[in-house]
């Protein structure tokens, strides 16, 4: 388990299927992530998904999901995941998102990001942690930059958005492990 300091994260379990089935098919929750009318996905899919993720026995599994919870009244409020990790080039992408909409900018999704980030680099052995967002979600570049990741450039037509029936652009941020070990206690002294 992960442990922030108004958070904490775990690993997917059975039953999980209940918060996600619920957030992933909000229209309004994924609007950001270009799912406009959600992800379409039936409970029993999540749930197929999650038992698969749980079976592998791959301890450095190339995508693992988590729950990000609120520890007052012990309640899930989020997801965060990476991808792709490349053991090779020590690389690998992230999302997180508050799902439950009163929590959301409460500091939860820095404390989440930050905690999380710091298990990325000393658990994965990354040197690198990557992430896309659409370009129009001002939001979460904002809270990636506050923990050091820098914009990189834009990804023109990166992804297709429902919400509007055309390709939009996307920024591409990285965060380097060097500057996440310089700036780490700077940052979590300022939340």
């Amino acid at each position: 388990m992960i442990e922030g300091k108004n958070v904490f994260i775990r690993q997917l379990e059975l039953g999980d299927e209940e918060y996600l089935y619920k957030w992933w098919n909000d229209g309004d929750m994924m609007g950001h992530a270009t799912h406009a009318f959600g992800t379409l996905q039936s409970k029993e899919a999540i749930r197929i998904n999650i038992l698969k993720e749980i079976e592998n026995s791959n301890m450095f599994p190339d995508r693992k999901r988590f729950i990000i919870y609120k520890r007052e009244g012990n309640k899930p409020i989020g997801e965060m995941n990476y991808c792709d990790w490349d053991a090779r080039n020590q690389k690998c992408e992230f999302g997180i998102k508050i799902c439950e909409s009163d929590e959301q900018g409460k500091g939860y999704g820095k404390d989440a990001l930050y905690h999380f980030v710091d298990f990325m680099f000393r658990f994965l052995n990354l040197n690198k942690i990557e992430l896309t967002t659409m370009l129009d979600n001002k939001k979460a570049q904002g809270l990636y930059k506050t923990l050091g990741f820098e914009e990189i450039g834009v990804i023109r037509q990166g992804y297709f958005d429902c919400r509007t029936g055309e390709f939009q652009d996307v920024v591409y941020m990285d965060l380097l492990k060097n500057d996440w070990v310089k700036t780490k206690d700077i940052i979590y002294n300022q939340y």
